[in-house]
């Protein structure tokens, strides 16, 4: 179990830094913009491998089954947040490159 909260709160300072990163987006201009985009992505694909890592974690501790359901299913909303917040940010990011002549290199 404490090794499930450990992803957690690195999970968190990832998205943190996500927010951190996009508010620095928007003041850089185009000229850094894949630099942030691929920041936003990476710490946010972590945040959800690290949700992954602590579902994994505690289908082998010792934690009754109740618990243990619960648990699933809040890691499960966060995944599923964060995934999709990931797809969005990807759909933006897409379009916002094409429409500011911004090319992937």
């Amino acid at each position: 179990m404490e090794e499930c909260l450990h992803q957690i709160d690195d999970g968190v300072k990832q998205i943190t830094q996500s927010f951190k990163e996009l508010q620095q987006m928007g003041k850089d201009g185009d000229e850094n913009f894949i630099w942030h985009e691929s920041n936003v992505q990476t710490w946010v694909s972590a945040a959800l491998t690290d949700a992954a890592a602590c579902v994994d974690g505690i289908l082998g501790d010792m934690i009754n089954e109740s618990e243990k359901a619960m648990i699933q299913a809040r890691i499960l909303k966060v995944k599923q947040l964060a995934s999709n917040s990931l797809a969005l940010f990807t759909r933006f990011t897409t379009r916002y490159r094409a429409s500011h002549g911004i090319n992937v290199p």
